[in-house]
């Protein structure tokens, strides 16, 4: 019972982000570039939890960014947190024996490079012509980063209760 209250809980979160992302984040846009949550949180629970405990992000907070992204194919975003939480796991777990800040900003540099890198092969290949521009691309990597320091550590404090 508590296991399917947590996973209920989960997808509703998984879906109010998403539609934060969508509709309040591109208002705080710097050099056209706006956090992307979802990936910082496939990030923080790849490195806090595992993999396998990041997959429900992966997959449905994946499927909705498409759907709600409107140029994305359906898959990009999953297949692009999928391979991001995978390394992200596998430099905690392989790696970084012990969870630093320098890990994180790693992990939000690396995770936002992958991903962007990506979602644009992607892009191309669906024949769709992203617009994204140098200073986009930084702007998003050190957005991600930025949110993803204290948002990791105040998960791993919920986490831990």
């Amino acid at each position: 019972k508590m296991k399917k209250m947590k996973f209920i809980l989960s997808l509703i979160i998984i879906f109010l982000l998403v539609i934060l992302q969508s509709s309040l984040y591109p208002h705080l846009k710097i050099y056209n570039a706006f956090p992307n949550i979802i990936l910082i949180m496939v990030l923080i629970l790849s490195v806090l939890k595992g993999y396998k405990e990041s997959l429900m992000w992966i997959i449905f907070g994946g499927f909705l960014l498409d759907v709600f992204s409107f140029n994305n194919p359906i898959g990009t975003s999953i297949l692009g947190l999928f391979i991001v939480g995978y390394l992200a796991n596998f430099f905690s777990q392989n790696i970084f024996k012990k969870t630093s800040v320098f890990l994180i900003i790693l992990a939000g540099i690396g995770g936002s490079l992958i991903y962007g890198f990506f979602l644009i092969s992607a892009l191309l290949i669906a024949k769709t012509n992203p617009q994204i521009s140098f200073n986009q691309a930084i702007s998003q990597i050190v957005y991600n980063t930025v949110i993803l320091i204290p948002l990791f550590y105040l998960t791993k404090r919920l986490i831990k209760r």
